[in-house]
């Protein structure tokens, strides 16, 4: 009778760790799931409430909200404006020269059923220019004396095998050796995203370039563990909020706004006959690269106040971005006197070309994404008929 009970203690404790257990972590993770969600989205709103009201007060960034076109010739804003139209592309273009809008304006449709165009109110994803956002976050603790960039990233996360010789600078000039080739396929919470990301790692050696996005949704974790917010709540409080970014918020909230580009992924010479679908799971699985949407105009503030030192110091942002010839540092691709960083999603396609001043500039966002009309080369293009005045 002794050994019955024993054993059906044993079987019921079985019974708890292998059925009830699980499926109360499950539970949990959905809750903790929605939770994060409706938490992300209130804040956002409350947060662009906020800067609505702020803004009636101080229209400091309405030259970022109208069109322009600069008729001074030295300019060169029409031939700007030309290479999308001769290349085709989609989308809107902000050029600033000097601290001066010379160029605001939209090209083709933003939603070609409803045949909404394209303009400077008009909302994109950014895609991998987040990256440059996380790597701020991340000097801005720097600075705070919470990490250092020797710290190894096993200090902060379990269950890399190389975390104890993994450095936070070498994560943020993607010189890990971590990278990930399994894609997560379900929607998850911030903790599951990153503990998925650890057990689908794989190895490579480290020091060499090798651009992973998992380095970057590591270091959102790194974030999250260090402050004990989310990543979200983290970028509301230190960019969103003091840089006043009424137009620039978190997925899927994009889905709500009237003035969002639709992606579309059609020939050249038929756009907009594919739509491209946005799944939960692939913005979801983006964290710290990849899932805020702004306006041209925000994209622009949000580049100009972390170069500038409005979010971690402008020492920190130099010590992040330490390597020169176009090499990848601190979530951008870094050259002498000027910086670019781009990235692609769902159908949009973002690109900054910016001098380290912050002053003058191209933002290029796109909702047409080929490889037969790639916005980088374009938004160089531009970049250097702004500071050199040819091509």
């Amino acid at each position: 009778m002794v050994i019955g009970l024993l054993l059906g203690v044993v079987v019921s404790f079985a019974g708890y760790k292998l059925i009830i257990s699980p499926r109360n972590a499950q539970q949990a993770e959905q809750q903790q799931r929605r939770y994060e969600a409706m938490l992300t989205s209130q804040r956002a709103e409350d947060q662009r409430l906020l800067n609505q009201g702020a803004q009636k007060l101080k229209s400091n960034n309405s030259a970022f909200t109208k069109t322009a076109l600069s008729t001074a010739e030295n300019d060169h804003a029409q031939e700007m404006l030309n290479q999308l139209t001769q290349n085709h592309y989609l989308g809107t273009v902000l050029v600033v020269k000097n601290g001066q809008v010379i160029l605001n304006q939209g090209v083709g449709d933003a939603d070609a059923i409803a045949g909404r165009k394209n303009g400077p109110n008009t909302l994109f994803q950014i895609g991998s220019v987040q990256k440059s956002v996380t790597a701020a976050l991340i000097m801005k603790l720097v600075d705070e004396g919470k990490l250092k960039l020797s710290d190894p990233i096993g200090k902060y996360l379990s269950g890399i095998k190389t975390g104890n010789k993994v450095t936070i600078r070498m994560m943020l000039n993607m010189r890990s050796g971590l990278a990930m080739n399994t894609k997560q396929d379900k929607t998850l919470s911030d903790r599951a995203i990153v503990d998925y990301a650890i057990s689908h790692l794989v190895y490579v050696p480290e020091g060499k370039q090798n651009y992973q996005p998992v380095n970057y949704v590591l270091l959102a974790g790194v974030i999250e563990k260090v402050t004990g917010n989310l990543y979200s709540t983290e970028v509301q409080n230190e960019i969103v909020r003091p840089l006043k970014l009424i137009h620039t918020g978190f997925m899927p909230g994009l889905l709500k706004e009237s003035n969002r580009a639709i992606g579309y992924s059609g020939p050249v010479n038929n756009p907009y006959v594919s739509q491209v679908k946005w799944p939960d799971v692939m913005w979801n699985r983006e964290l710290g690269t990849g899932n805020i949407y702004a306006t041209a105009g925000d994209l622009f503030q949000m580049e100009q106040g972390i170069v500038q030192g409005r979010v971690a110091s402008m020492s920190a942002i130099t010590e992040s971005r330490n390597l020169t010839n176009g090499e990848y540092a601190g979530g951008v691709y870094n050259f002498g006197n000027y910086f670019l960083t781009h990235g692609i999603l769902g159908g949009h396609e973002a690109t900054v070309v910016m001098r380290h001043d912050g002053n003058t500039g191209v933002v290029l966002l796109g909702n047409h994404y080929t490889n037969t009309i790639p916005g980088k080369p374009i938004a160089m293009a531009i970049y250097r008929l702004l500071v050199d005045g040819a091509l």
